[in-house]
């Protein structure tokens, strides 16, 4: 019986964070308003459909691990201390992505469909990570490996990390390019993780 409510409570946690950033994501790029009035930029274009199917697929598999488990899934453990870590981890990245998006304001625009910024936020996170949303998308995406303990959803993590990196990539190729404080702004700050990358 306690597994049970254990699963059902990790389900509940995991189904409030798909739903929460469905909206959060369909209301931020609804009919491109991120585009309006702003430059192109270059972008990873091929992530576009990729990104959804890899997000949509990673939360059904996880909440479906949480009750049923299937070679085809790839599972790699089953720890109940290890799949409440990685809850905690979705919903961290979760409420830090959205404190996230605060300060990048209307800055934002996706790595599939990216424009140049306005300015350069360097306040609150941004202040020592150059990249929180895509460090906070992630935490949320391992968290999801982690709370399912399933290898087809670290497959599907180790995909969006390839795009991450590449997208950081090029855009602090662009960003250097256009902001000649970017320099100075990199030299103070981690791409990632703080102290390490």
């Amino acid at each position: 019986m306690g597994g049970k409510i254990v699963s059902l409570a990790y389900t509940l946690v995991i189904f409030s964070v798909f739903l929460a950033m469905t909206f959060s994501y369909t209301e931020k790029r609804a009919h491109r308003i991120y585009a309006s009035g702003k430059v192109k930029a270059p972008s990873v274009k091929y992530f576009s459909k990729l990104s959804k199917v890899l997000f949509v697929s990673s939360m059904v598999l996880t909440m479906l691990g949480f009750w049923y488990t299937s070679p085809y899934m790839l599972p790699l453990f089953s720890n109940s201390i290890a799949h409440g870590v990685g809850v905690g981890l979705v919903g961290f990245g979760y409420v830090m992505l959205g404190k996230s998006f605060n300060e990048l304001g209307g800055n934002y625009s996706p790595m599939f469909d990216a424009f140049l910024p306005g300015t350069i936020v360097t306040s609150g996170v941004y202040q020592t990570i150059r990249h929180p949303i895509y460090l906070f998308n992630l935490c949320v995406s391992f968290g999801l490996a982690i709370a399912s303990g399933l290898g087809i959803v670290l497959v599907n993590s180790l995909i969006g990390c390839a795009f991450v990196l590449r997208a950081i990539q090029i855009e602090e190729r662009y960003l250097s390019a256009r902001f000649p404080e970017y320099a100075d702004y990199r030299k103070h700050t981690h791409r990632l993780i703080p102290f390490v990358f």
